[in-house]
C-alpha cells in the first residue's frame, strides 16, 4: 500500500502534467471532434439518400420483372395448351382405334 507521501507525490505530478497542456491543444482536440462529428452526420445524411435511390431502384425492376413473369406466363399458356390437346388427341385417336 502506498505511503501518504507516495500519494502526494503522484498527485503533484499528475498535476504538473495536466497544467503542462496547453488550452490551444484541448480546443484543437475539441475542434478537430466538431468535424468528426460533422462529417459522420454528412456521411449518414448521404448513406441513407443513397439507401433510398436505391430502394427505389429495387422497386421499379421488381415491378418490371413482375410485368415480364406475366408476359410469360400469358405467351407460354397457348403453347402448353395447344401440346396439351395435341397429346389428348393423340392419345384418344390411338386408343380409339384399338
Amino acid at each position: 500500500m502506498p505511503e501518504i507521501e507516495e500519494l502526494e507525490h503522484r498527485i503533484t505530478r499528475l498535476e504538473a502534467l495536466y497544467e503542462d497542456v496547453p488550452k490551444e491543444r484541448i480546443t484543437q482536440i475539441a475542434l478537430r471532434l466538431d468535424q468528426i462529428y460533422e462529417k459522420i452526420e454528412h456521411n449518414k445524411t448521404e448513406i441513407l439518400t443513397k439507401t433510398e435511390k436505391d430502394k427505389t431502384e429495387i422497386l421499379i425492376k421488381t415491378e418490371r420483372d413482375k410485368r415480364e413473369i406475366i408476359y410469360w406466363m400469358v405467351g407460354l399458356n397457348p403453347g402448353f395448351l395447344t401440346l396439351t390437346i395435341t397429346a389428348l388427341w393423340a392419345i384418344l385417336s390411338f386408343a380409339l382405334k384399338r
